[in-house]
């Protein structure tokens, strides 16, 4: 009979879980204004259809004024937030960690409902697939891709100073746009 209880406990106890991580995207709001310079967080709940969203590739690049940073999806956008975090560091499934790459502040942005499975997984080891290393330029020194699990993925971008960031969405195919001001 113990067993059979702990074994109630456990089903219990990750149906919780399971409840708490799957009601998470939906209480993504919109904050925030697309195309408006920022330090605030921003979010996006899009109206996800069954068609599943992957991160195909993340680019970078310096333009006149503003650095760049393109996230590429294979199918519709996926609900997200970013915002910067208070210091070095990151929090995780596995607890705090201290943020290891270049950068003097931290923007974070949190993909939500990113099917972890052989899809992804074929971008996230392609060749390119996010910049590596310090990037060299005037505001963005980093990009990072953190955390893939039970469909979220974790970015971190390491920035010289609290910039403003600006937010774009692109379609055909659909691309998140995040620029931070020289």
């Amino acid at each position: 009979m113990p067993q059979n209880k702990n074994s109630l406990r456990f089903v219990s106890a990750a149906m919780l879980v399971l409840f708490a991580l799957l009601s998470v995207p939906a209480q993504i709001d919109n904050v925030g204004t697309l195309n408006t310079w920022t330090t605030k967080p921003f979010s996006r709940a899009h109206n996800s259809s069954n068609q599943a969203s992957y991160i195909k590739v993340v680019r970078a690049a310096k333009q006149a004024g503003f650095d760049r940073v393109v996230y590429e999806f294979e199918g519709p956008f996926p609900n997200y937030r970013i915002e910067y975090l208070n210091g070095r560091l990151y929090d995780t499934e596995a607890g705090r960690q201290h943020i290891r790459q270049a950068g003097n502040v931290f923007l974070q942005i949190n993909f939500f409902v990113i099917p972890t499975g052989d899809e992804q997984l074929k971008f996230t080891n392609a060749k390119n697939f996010v910049p590596r290393g310090r990037l060299r330029m005037p505001s963005l020194q980093s990009v990072k891709d953190k955390v893939l699990f039970e469909g979220y993925y974790d970015f971190l971008m390491g920035v010289s100073s609290r910039k403003p960031y600006r937010v774009t969405e692109l379609s055909n195919p659909s691309r998140l746009v995040i620029d931070f001001q020289h």
